[in-house]
């Protein structure tokens, strides 16, 4: 048995530390729109005819920016750019748009997440922001003609159904991305220069956990399954994935404030700080009253703590495997080289299945004992390996939930053996 666990632990440590050499197991659709390449082909400088220019001129184009609202996928927001011409109505351009149709549980599952942009009436839009209880504003762009013009032939040729898909990356090529590169071309550059130049002094899993904060739950799941790529310092061009920090960078890079179309009557603003680590402690200390409730002299009270303590270790254990199927199968290149598998690990299945084997009794701690001694010490190697080298990953809060959890688990399978003797 022993040298099974010991086994088992080598097997979970070369996949945690090497997954990251395995390239997603599926194919990238090869008709999608890469939006960088194509703005290098547009002249955002090209001459126009006096006509030409004084229409442009008259072209108003607005940088729409609508705040975080339910469910998660659109807690960090919303980026449009919106054209309003002369001659006609008002439209927006939106690069946020994918459907739940045409196998996109099974796309998304594997890391390949198609967005599409989509246009329509920006007044249309904007009232659909507002039904929903979500800040809109509006801010003006200073651009010359020619960026307009340019601006308005990139769009229409992104609209052209041969060139409406993407693949959508959380931090990297999102809705607000595409617009702050569109903007940044447009400047002839100018605003990226100034963009990175200043540094934001936080990383993406920082900048993301504000935004995650209504949801304690997913803020938990969402970090633990994303790795160190994410734990870099940003810039404040690459903070820029989010729609509200995009929309801040431009009008202090202009000068000029936004008008405020709608503000939320309920919606409570993304808080200026948060720690999941404190929380952490908390989340631990909740994980740990369950197995503790094993010792009692009461067969009911242990009855139902080996009940709670095997759903909790059930679905730390559900997350973990999963998270070792992102890092060995898929495109989700944000797990990759992530070593939480070590600090709370797939063996919690087993824990789970062994609690509820013992369901009372304890005469049956004996496994549980071993086993969590085994992921005790995966944890323990996991902490080594980050002091003493230089791969740094933002998982303290699963150190220290687990640590709590393992020590209730060993002090209560160790002293039900005893007291059962």
């Amino acid at each position: 048995m022993r040298r099974a666990f010991i086994g088992l632990l080598i097997i979970l440590s070369s996949l945690s530390l090497t997954a990251a050499s395995i390239n997603g197991g599926s194919e990238v659709r090869p008709d999608l729109f890469y939006s960088l390449e194509e703005l290098e082909k547009e002249d955002f400088s090209a001459p126009l005819t006096a006509e030409e220019r004084a229409y442009y001129d008259s072209v108003d184009i607005y940088l729409l920016t609508a705040s975080p609202a339910e469910p998660v996928y659109i807690y960090f927001g919303h980026s449009g750019i919106v054209i309003d011409p002369p001659d006609a109505d008002a439209v927006m351009y939106d690069w946020g748009t994918f459907g739940f149709s045409d196998g996109f549980y099974l796309n998304f599952t594997m890391g390949l997440l198609y967005y599409s942009i989509s246009s329509g009436w920006a007044e249309q839009r904007m009232m659909g922001f507002i039904a929903d209880d979500r800040t809109v504003t509006l801010l003006p762009l200073d651009l010359t003609a020619e960026a307009k013009s340019a601006v308005m032939r990139f769009c229409s040729r992104n609209m052209l159904p041969e060139n409406r898909t993407y693949l959508y990356h959380y931090y990297k090529d999102n809705c607000a991305t595409r617009v702050r590169d569109l903007y940044d071309e447009a400047t002839g550059g100018t605003f990226g220069e100034w963009a990175r130049a200043k540094d934001t002094g936080r990383s993406f899993r920082e900048w993301a956990m504000l935004y995650l904060s209504p949801s304690l739950f997913f803020e938990y799941l969402l970090n633990y399954l994303q790795g160190p790529e994410i734990d870099e310092d940003l810039s404040l061009y690459e903070a820029c994935f989010l729609p509200e920090v995009l929309e801040d960078a431009i009008s202090e890079f202009e000068g000029r404030e936004s008008e405020i179309v709608y503000h939320t009557m309920g919606r409570s603003p993304v808080p200026e700080s948060y720690s999941l680590t404190l929380r952490s402690i908390l989340i631990g200390l909740a994980f740990a009253i369950p197995p503790m409730l094993t010792l009692s002299k009461r067969r009911w009270l242990r009855r139902t703590g080996d009940t709670i303590t095997a759903a909790i270790e059930l679905f730390l254990g559900i997350m973990s495997a999963v998270l070792l199927f992102m890092m060995t199968v898929t495109n989700h290149d944000v797990t990759y080289w992530n070593i939480n598998p070590l600090t709370i690990s797939p063996l919690m299945l087993v824990s789970a299945a062994l609690h509820l084997v013992s369901l009372g009794r304890r005469e049956r701690r004996n496994g549980l004992f071993r086993i969590t001694l085994v992921e005790s010490a995966m944890l323990m190697a996991a902490l080594a390996f980050q002091i003493i080298t230089p791969f740094h990953q933002g998982n303290a809060p699963y150190y220290i939930s687990a640590s709590i959890l393992y020590a209730a688990e060993v002090l209560s399978a160790r002293y039900g053996c005893r007291r059962s003797r």
